[in-house]
């Protein structure tokens, strides 16, 4: 059997827990960190700021050397370095470590189920005793499959995290539109605007219908989301591909820190030729 597990980050966010070769993934934790931001302290969040912190090289070298006693190779699965600058620190250390084991590590280019998908995937073929070439092989096939679309009405969230100037994202958010973005090759892009929770999801399933054939639908429900219309979505799925996995799930802790708790959306996973 593949002597190989997975490490990955707490913004990891799985379809379920007991996938095949689920106790050979490891967790490394991110800090959600809030602290006090100048600014309209009357907005909800206005003067707290969140933010990911990544685990250091230390952190990771301990990881590595604990590790390396079980297995000869490790797969390390970061988010994207686009959006947080964990990878960084896992190359680094890396370089640092010094036992035996393999270390590949591997940017994502996603984040959440994006990132779960990717794992679970990894996982599986080293359970079933693929080779570490050929799981290497098929997570870089895999990422370029994932795709993200999210709806962030809590455009002060991006803000706290560098991606746009704080008194236009208060703006934005004041006048109640509801802004799409994707996540493309790891990063934020944005794409348009809506003003309704309907002018959401219809925007929403002209995203799935972009795919042919894909292997998974994942719906991510905000903290605040519109029941009818979830299930709309669900039904759209299940009459128009049939065949592929559809769940749903609460936003993650992580992912709230990154775009809010009130962001929704969709990840897409593409089936492999």
């Amino acid at each position: 059997m593949s002597n190989v597990c997975i490490l990955t980050d707490s913004t990891v966010q799985f379809i379920h827990p007991n996938f095949a070769g689920h106790e050979r993934v490891y967790v490394i934790p991110l800090e959600i960190q809030n602290r006090t931001q100048p600014g309209d302290e009357s907005h909800p969040h206005g003067g707290l700021a969140r933010r990911l912190i990544p685990p250091t090289s230390q952190e990771f070298v301990r990881f590595y050397a604990q590790l390396s006693r079980e297995y000869d190779t490790i797969f390390v699965l970061t988010l994207s370095s686009l959006l947080n600058p964990t990878i960084r620190f896992a190359l680094s250390a890396s370089v640092q470590y010094s036992n035996h084991a393999t270390i590949e590590v591997i940017d994502s280019l996603t984040t959440g189920i994006g990132l779960g998908l990717l794992v679970q995937a990894a996982a599986s073929a080293a359970s079933a005793g693929a080779p570490p070439a050929e799981i290497e092989q098929s997570i870089r096939a895999s990422i370029p499959r994932v795709y993200m679309l999210l709806c962030i009405p809590g455009l002060t969230y991006l803000a706290h995290s560098g991606y746009m100037d704080y008194s236009q994202a208060l703006v934005g958010e004041m006048m109640g539109m509801l802004p799409i973005f994707a996540i493309e090759e790891g990063r934020l892009t944005p794409m348009k605007k809506v003003r309704t929770q309907r002018h959401l999801f219809e925007s929403f399933l002209e995203f799935i219908n972009e795919f042919d054939s894909p292997s998974h639908i994942a719906l991510i429900r905000g903290a605040s989301y519109n029941t009818i219309r979830t299930r709309s979505v669900r039904q759209y799925v299940q009459e128009t591909f049939p065949d592929t996995l559809f769940s749903e799930h609460a936003i993650a802790p992580h992912l709230a820190a990154l775009f809010g708790p009130q962001s929704t959306g969709l990840v897409i996973m593409e089936k492999l030729d």
